[in-house]
């Protein structure tokens, strides 16, 4: 999986480089199809924005936005955030059958109703 940090007034050091891949190296376990990650990091007089797109081979892209007072803690919440949705948007792809007790569900199981 590729990785792409950039930053909006922010340095982005090797420490926080590596230390972004390391930890958004860990989202292919969640979506395996995943190819590429994008991720930007913004400093604002007050807070942090850490936004991120990833995209999925023959999906769409995933999208997630954090914010915190610290960059650390921003991407932090982003990593959380869009793990969250890429493991949701999996199990939405693998559970695309009728729930047990839906109407048509049961007109499966019993053709005379």
């Amino acid at each position: 999986m590729q990785i792409i940090i950039s930053g909006r007034n922010v340095a982005i050091t090797d420490a926080i480089r590596e230390h972004i891949n390391e930890r958004f190296e860990r989202l292919s376990k969640f979506e395996p199809r995943a190819s590429r990650v994008e991720v930007i990091l913004a400093d604002e007089k007050t807070r942090s924005i850490a936004d991120a797109v990833m995209s999925v081979d023959g999906g769409g892209p995933v999208v997630a936005t954090a914010d915190a007072p610290a960059v650390r803690t921003a991407y932090y919440r982003l990593y959380d955030k869009l793990s969250r949705r890429a493991r949701k948007e999996r199990e939405r792809r693998r559970n695309h059958k009728a729930p047990p007790g839906s109407s048509l569900a049961a007109t499966l199981e019993d053709p005379e109703a």
